[in-house]
């Protein structure tokens, strides 16, 4: 009889000692590194792209973007991978570079002006 309590009871507390199921589903933007992992687990894979990290979860088909240590984003669809990221960001780095490359054309045509006042200003024009 006591074999037979002890059968029963051993899954029952096996059961009972079992961590809770980790969920995506709360994860949201703003939370910290730390809450998602509580919240969620570790990721399957862990990326670092420039000034973001992107945390893979396959099994839930979605990644959660971290800019610094806060959640900046969770994109849930299968295409959206770390490749489609790194051609955003290199879209973003062409449009930075583009407005700097203005913002030099600018300052050049600007030094230029100067220079010319100042040669008719010290030649007596």
């Amino acid at each position: 009889m006591k074999r037979m309590l002890f059968i029963l009871a051993l899954p029952l507390t096996l059961l009972s000692c079992r961590q809770p199921p980790k969920d995506l589903s709360s994860v949201s933007i703003g939370m910290t590194k730390d809450e998602v992992t509580a919240a969620a687990g570790e990721p399957a894979k862990k990326n670092e792209l420039a000034v973001i990290d992107v945390w893979v979860y396959p099994d839930a088909d979605r990644s959660v973007i971290f800019r610094k240590d806060t959640v900046y984003n969770i994109i849930t669809s299968s295409e959206a991978r770390v490749d489609s990221i790194e051609n955003s960001l290199e879209s973003a780095g062409e449009k930075v570079g583009s407005s700097l490359n203005r913002i030099g054309d600018s300052l050049e045509k600007t030094g230029q002006q100067i220079k010319d006042k100042f040669r008719r200003d010290t030649s007596g024009h």
